[in-house]
């Protein structure tokens, strides 16, 4: 089970492609596709797995971390810029708690996802579960 984070522009309401020609789906997916391809060169996606995630956001106290604390694995968010300085905050209590070296590694992914963040203030981080 993972958790999907990506910073991506702030996304218009999702129109029904139920009346849409073949050719407009087409072109929808491609769009999709090459959003996707550009996100993940630029380094804005990051694919946490939540069995390594969890258990790193209990150890700095899950009730008291008021953004990672509340991010569900099976349901999506979106965070703006003003979420930002308190997920750099909680990062920080996270590096604090880190256990292991695969830890570490997750908490430095995060900061480098928010350092690309401050790079690219337009964007909105969304985070999707499975």
């Amino acid at each position: 089970m993972g958790l999907l984070l990506v910073l991506r522009p702030p996304q218009p309401r999702p129109k029904s492609l139920r009346r849409a020609t073949r050719a407009q789906r087409r072109e929808r997916r491609h769009a999709d596709a090459e959003e996707w391809m550009t996100a993940q060169r630029r380094g804005w996606v990051l694919d946490v797995e939540v069995e390594e995630l969890l258990p790193l956001v209990d150890s700095a106290g899950s009730s008291t971390l008021p953004v990672l604390g509340q991010l569900d694995p099976w349901s999506d968010t979106v965070l703006d810029r003003r979420d930002l300085p308190q997920l750099e905050a909680e990062v920080e209590r996270l590096e604090a708690a880190v256990g292991d070296d695969a830890q570490r590694e997750l908490v430095a992914a995060i900061r480098k996802l928010l350092m690309c963040w401050h790079v690219e203030p337009d964007l909105m981080l969304h985070c999707y579960g499975d």
